[in-house]
């Protein structure tokens, strides 16, 4: 929206120039070229926002996007002398919001250490005492994580894209003293230099973290407002779902409340994804299905497979072939419409809230179904937890 009016404020200047006979003149001054430079960059910005290139390169996404994101509001400076006003504005807010980002940022020596027979890493950090209930604060935060030089591979130039990245990672788990993320190792720097780490046995190496973040604090209160609550994952989408399922189970009972209002789908390419949590308690909790989208007999190496790049899997890609289906729902494709459509059926006033973590087309999927009841006048409350690729 904000791009298309800017367009349409630049071809109204320029048929206005046209229409006044003064287009060649006004085309030489200086405000002018500023003007059009900045459209320039505008349609540089958007073009490297879609999905496509952030895939393709996350790296360029987001060196043109720093580069652009300061330069332009000196550009546009120059360009109108009623704006200066809100430029200095904005600028001052960034150099501020810089500042209170260092302030609030710590060094802590993490551990690193990949999950057996896939992608996934997993990092625990230390949190001093003074900031680790801000972490218990609410479930599904997240924090920045930035790998100083100190921590990084070797090879890495003098200057950095690693002097400029700052990854966000969801806060998986929450102890006493420390955080625990889990993430999926691709190509992008941050993950692969994290992986890399991961071969030194004894190093502890330091990780700047800045955090904890997030909108979570600001959810509803689910156990008073909502009669059933379904929460879905992904993959490592289950880094925001479980934290917050169990913090829900834990009200529900605190409360004496029954648990059967609380559920929770998981999908992964195999059993060994669910290694950074306590999978002996989720395979005793009836309200946690997890579904094994990957056959038994596989004898592929999973751990080598081409993964999109924001660590995602479409649900259409986890579908194994019909004849390594198992019946009792272990390893399957989840049935989203039948699950949706059981939220609804014990009670027709009943309020439901339904949360999704994962690829784009798990939470299209849920999104369709749960647009059907909408339809016909059902109350929904519904968060997609996207994925930032």
């Amino acid at each position: 929206m904000f791009y298309t009016l800017i367009l349409a404020h630049a071809t109204l200047y320029i048929n206005f120039f046209i229409q006044k006979g003064i287009f060649e003149k006004r085309i030489q001054d200086l405000d002018v070229i500023l003007g059009v430079n900045s459209l320039l960059y505008l349609t540089i910005l958007t073009s490297t926002s879609l999905a496509l290139v952030r895939r393709w390169s996350y790296r360029l996404f987001f060196v043109i996007h720093l580069v652009i994101g300061i330069g332009l509001p000196i550009i546009l400076f120059f360009h109108a002398h009623h704006m200066r006003i809100y430029v200095v504005e904005a600028l001052t807010l960034f150099v501020i919001d810089v500042i209170m980002r260092k302030l609030d940022t710590v060094t802590s020596y993490a551990t690193i250490t990949p999950i057996a027979h896939t992608k996934l890493v997993k990092v625990k950090i230390p949190i001093s005492e003074e900031k680790i209930h801000r972490y218990h604060y609410a479930p599904g935060q997240h924090v920045y994580v930035n790998i100083p030089a100190g921590s990084r591979p070797a090879g890495t130039s003098p200057l950095s894209i690693h002097e400029l990245l700052y990854n966000p990672y969801t806060i998986a788990e929450v102890s006493s003293k420390d955080i625990t993320l889990v993430l999926r190792a691709l190509g992008g720097p941050t993950s692969k230099a994290l992986s890399a780490l991961t071969r030194l046995p004894k190093a502890k190496p330091p990780l700047n973290i800045e955090g904890p973040l997030g909108c979570t604090q600001h959810f509803p209160n689910f156990i008073a407002k909502y009669d059933k609550i379904l929460l879905i994952a992904g993959g490592v989408g289950a880094t925001f779902t479980l934290p917050i399922y169990n913090a829900l189970l834990a009200r529900l009972e605190a409360e004496s409340s029954s648990p059967d209002r609380l559920k929770m789908i998981w999908t992964m390419r195999s059993a060994a994804e669910a290694d950074w949590t306590s999978t002996s308690s989720i395979n005793s909790d009836p309200n946690i299905e997890m579904f094994i989208t990957h056959s038994r007999d596989d004898k592929d190496d999973h751990s080598q497979e081409p993964i999109p790049a924001d660590g995602s899997v479409e649900l259409y890609e986890l579908l194994p072939k019909e004849e390594e289906v198992v019946v009792n729902g272990t390893r399957a494709r989840p049935d989203l419409g039948s699950i949706v459509d059981e939220l609804f059926r014990s009670g027709k006033s009943e309020k439901v809230a339904v949360m999704v973590c994962g690829p784009g087309g798990l939470a299209r999927e849920v999104r369709r179904h749960l647009g059907r009841w909408v339809g016909k006048g059902r109350e929904v409350w519904f968060h997609d937890e996207s994925f930032g690729l």
